[in-house]
């Protein structure tokens, strides 16, 4: 495989990752109001994620995923109620902005959010099945197929850690702290709407 191929996959994921949606939403809100450290560990859940789907991909597994219709509706179901979930959470929260929570469970809870929006995203393993057939081959050397996976995961993970960094430098945070119940109402309002509008998508 030649440079130009290694770059062609890096700008392909590169702007996967920037595609917004539901995980960018995800990321921004607990980089807002969980911390700054918080939003990192969503980035890089979801990198895992993605990661995970990559390898799918090339394995050719994704293909058994796609064509099962209850793994997919059922991936497809939990993608919603975890979006409407989240957005009547914020909602209903009137808690002011804490800027950094460090203890080991909210940790574990923002990995493990980053993580799930990825792989109950049943339309990401769509889209790496779509774009790596364009780079799969049998004579493929084992080495380019590893790098298929990493450089979708590790892209993914530092696009969402820089939108962490950009949505939480002391001027942004600023202006969070004083609009942070009306914010939080509108990113509420947001996660339900991306939940209906999926759950309209699943009987069309």
């Amino acid at each position: 495989m030649t440079l130009i191929t290694f770059g062609q996959v890096f700008i392909v994921c590169l702007l996967g990752a920037m595609s917004p949606g539901p995980s960018m939403a995800v990321v921004i809100h607990n980089a807002i109001f969980k911390g700054r450290y918080n939003g990192i560990l969503t980035s890089i859940g979801h990198g895992l994620g993605i990661a995970i789907y990559a390898t799918f991909a090339v394995l050719g597994l994704g293909l058994i995923i796609e064509t099962n219709i209850i793994i997919f509706n059922s991936l497809k179901i939990l993608s919603i109620i975890f979006l409407i979930f989240i957005g009547m959470k914020s909602i209903l929260n009137k808690e002011k902005l804490n800027l950094e929570k460090k203890d080991i469970k909210e940790k574990t809870i923002s990995f493990l959010q980053g993580l799930s929006i990825s792989i109950l995203n049943p339309k990401i393993l769509v889209w790496f099945i779509a774009i790596y057939s364009q780079f799969m081959s049998i004579n493929n050397e084992l080495i380019f197929n590893i790098y298929l996976v990493l450089i979708a995961g590790i892209v993914d993970a530092f696009w969402y850690i820089f939108l962490t960094l950009a949505v939480t430098t002391a001027s942004a945070l600023t202006f969070f702290q004083t609009k942070i119940l009306l914010i939080k109402k509108i990113q509420g309002f947001l996660f339900v709407a991306i939940g209906l509008a999926l759950l309209a998508d699943l009987f069309q």
